[in-house]
């Protein structure tokens, strides 16, 4: 970090005069330390509020959504039912198909941001109260994590499941757009239309956010063993990935039933080919074979794996940031951080002093700015 902070430092200084890169530099320096240095949030005398921990999933989600959404759209695509139109993966990753894999991505902005906030919001608070009712919470970890993520799974299946309903269908071509998607779905049964998909959903969405959550967990408890400090925003996106890509691989074959199940609900009950999950799992298994679950890995892996990554990455990062302007550390903490940080600035004003100097005393009356790269004449 102090390297790449010194080589901004010096490209800065060699274009513009001292009196204007150091400023500037001193402005760099003050926002990288303030996003880096953010304490965690165990360090904090309370934890997040309702309403904090909605924001802070509100905008992990549909940040983490959005961005990875081309991915999203061809795992929908290759999960479809065979037809001679169907497009291969490497049909899918041309240029020419970007158009396709961005269809509906406004839509998923928009609905992700409800989910989301409820979802955190409610995965907080559980995790909050069941921790109170048990004493021995060390023991009961995995567990405790795996059933607050179902609770806030399921209580959130209200938001989420109209959102997959119009989303998958959106990506996988049944509708163009938000409002015909809407209109679509609410023809064919009214509200339950966009409901159509909550049983597959929940049975996905269950083992999957859980085993998820539940490793992602893990994970950050054996990294503060292993380092003895709290994870970087870097090092919480890095685990992520990780847990979601351990879900991931597992939970494949109900995904693309999922799938299947979800995007033939727009073709009315005159067309729909399968009766249920297990139904759904049989026709796949006897007509396309076993690799036909696993079709839509490949682009599962590259848009999941990401998304919960930045998800987590960013949820972490709101958290720690919330809490510095709205929480008070604790007694002890403060005190620790208070004198680290007073060592940190001075090493630093040390630092930027022989800096101004040196390119003030490079700088004369033939040659007012230094030398580029070196801060001599």
């Amino acid at each position: 970090q102090s390297s790449t902070q010194s080589s901004t430092h010096s490209t800065v200084a060699s274009i513009l005069p001292p009196s204007i890169s150091h400023p500037l530099t001193t402005l760099k320096t003050t926002l990288f330390s303030s996003f880096s240095n953010l304490p965690p949030a165990s360090d904090y005398v309370r934890p997040l509020k309702f309403a904090e921990a909605m924001v802070c999933g509100a905008i992990s989600r549909s940040t983490a959504q959005t961005i990875m959404h081309p991915a999203n759209t061809m795992k929908t695509i290759l999960q479809k039912p065979p037809s001679p139109t169907k497009p291969t993966f490497f049909q899918l990753l041309k240029p020419s198909s970007f158009k396709m894999l961005t269809r509906g991505a406004g839509a998923q902005w928009l609905l992700s941001v409800p989910h989301g906030a409820c979802n955190f919001a409610v995965l907080e608070l559980t995790r909050r109260v069941m921790g109170n009712l048990f004493t021995s919470t060390q023991s009961l970890g995995p567990a405790l994590d795996f059933t607050s993520s179902a609770i806030a799974t399921i209580c959130c299946s209200v938001v989420s499941t109209p959102q997959m309903m119009i989303t998958d269908n959106i990506m996988a071509g049944k509708y163009r757009n938000l409002p015909q998607a809407v209109k679509g779905l609410y023809g064919i049964n009214g509200i339950k239309g966009f409901y159509g998909g909550w049983f597959p959903g929940i049975v996905g969405k269950i083992p999957s956010y859980g085993l998820t959550w539940v490793l992602f967990q893990q994970v950050k408890r054996t990294q503060l063993l292993l380092s003895s400090r709290p994870p970087t925003n870097l090092e919480n996106t890095i685990m992520g990935c990780v847990s979601s890509a351990a879900t991931v691989c597992i939970m494949i074959p109900m995904d693309t039933v999922k799938t299947r199940l979800v995007t033939q609900v727009a073709e009315g009950e005159a067309r729909r080919r399968y009766a249920g999950i297990v139904d759904c799992a049989r026709v796949v298994l006897r007509e396309e074979g076993p690799s036909a679950f696993y079709k839509g890995l490949p682009p599962r892996l590259l848009s999941v794996v990401p998304m919960i990554g930045i998800q987590f990455g960013t949820y972490e990062f709101m958290k720690k940031l919330i809490l510095k302007k709205n929480a008070e550390l604790k007694p002890g903490v403060a005190r620790k951080r208070s004198s680290s940080m007073k060592t940190k600035e001075e090493e630093e004003d040390r630092k930027d002093t022989f800096s101004r100097v040196s390119q003030e005393v490079a700088a004369d009356d033939d040659q007012p700015y230094p030398v580029p790269g070196t801060g001599k004449q």
